[in-house]
């Protein structure tokens, strides 16, 4: 059967991201019917362009790294062959923990794209993955049952008095040599983006980490830091709505500044600036705080730590007896430098 070209390319882009889809997906993405969406997978399936996975009635997609190989990147065909001598829990792992964006905003995902990844850094791919998975199963062994790393040791020696009971972090920010790892991208470029896709897909990343974090912990409310940057999709408000539904009581926490300019805390370099401006910006305004003992507070990235421990004192000196801090991501080793990419 002949399928119109615009019709397969509207499919086809959808994968172009590096999205795993199933025929539902497409066919409410497309509003297609679901026999019309089977009936294109299957043709760009026949032509090589996408993937099938797994197997019915759990059967999904991907796009076809050759594709990209031959298309996009000059270099032989052959540049991926060698995956097949990658054990299949390596390969796994790897197209779970994998992920980057390019510079020409692709989504570069699973082995494959890792590979990719190493070749265009004149990189060697097998030393480089193993290399990645070393560092991946040396953090995973630092993290608590609820998957969080502990980081109050770090975040306390850089403050003259850390307010802070404790300090959890669901990721690392840097991982070594390869930057940013799968949660920090994500997040990072959910935040840059506005993207509601990514802001999601972030999400489903950190929920279940903090829900065990709260359910385990037994706090008795949740705080917010609050953002200096209007936008129309916050991030800290998209896991607020999701919180919520554990009927927890929120403290409200919030911005303000006579002039009402914002100065973000990116924007500053030296931790003492960052310090100074959270103290004087950052309120408590809710009058039951002081019925708390213990208190979870969240952020999104940890550059400094100012945020968190300005606010943390600002919630203690309300009555709150003890403050938590949790984080998505932040440097557990904090002699690198401040974060000032968000």
């Amino acid at each position: 059967m002949n399928y119109k070209f615009t019709s397969l390319k509207q499919v086809l882009d959808l994968f172009e991201t590096g999205e795993v889809l199933s025929a539902w997906n497409v066919s409410e993405i497309l509003w297609k019917s679901r026999v019309i969406a089977h009936k294109y997978l299957k043709a760009l399936t026949q032509e090589w362009k996408i993937i099938k996975q797994w197997k019915a009635p759990h059967t999904t997609y991907k796009i076809a790294w050759w594709k990209h190989s031959i298309e996009t990147v000059n270099i032989p065909i052959l540049w991926y062959a060698h995956i097949d001598s990658i054990s299949f829990l390596e390969h796994k792992l790897i197209d779970d923990i994998f992920f980057k964006f390019s510079p020409k905003w692709d989504i570069l995902r699973w082995i494959e794209w890792m590979q990719k990844w190493c070749n265009e850094r004149e990189l060697m791919f097998e030393e480089t993955l193993k290399q990645y998975i070393q560092i991946h199963e040396y953090i995973e062994s630092r993290q608590d049952t609820c998957w969080m790393l502990h980081a109050e040791e770090a975040f306390g020696k850089h403050f003259k008095e850390n307010f802070l009971t404790e300090v959890f972090y669901a990721d690392q920010y840097i991982y070594a040599q390869f930057g940013r790892w799968k949660l920090a991208e994500l997040a990072f470029y959910a935040k840059q983006s506005q993207s509601s896709k990514l802001i999601k897909e972030t999400i489903s990343e950190i929920l279940p980490k903090l829900k065990c974090l709260i359910f385990s912990e037994r706090f008795d409310a949740i705080a917010m830091t609050p953002w200096s940057i209007k936008r129309e999709n916050q991030i800290l408000n998209a896991v607020k709505k999701e919180l919520w539904k554990l009927n927890i009581p929120f403290i409200n926490v919030i911005k303000y500044s006579k002039s009402w300019i914002f100065i973000p805390q990116k924007s500053l370099k030296k931790s003492e600036d960052r310090i100074e401006n959270a103290k004087n910006t950052i309120f408590v305004d809710d009058k039951d705080a002081k019925n708390y003992k213990k208190v979870l507070l969240i952020d999104d990235f940890v550059g400094s730590g100012a945020t968190l421990n300005e606010t943390a004192k600002k919630l203690k000196e309300e009555g709150v007896q003890e403050v938590h801090g949790f984080a998505f991501v932040g440097n557990t080793n904090l002699s690198y430098e401040v974060i000032n990419e968000i």
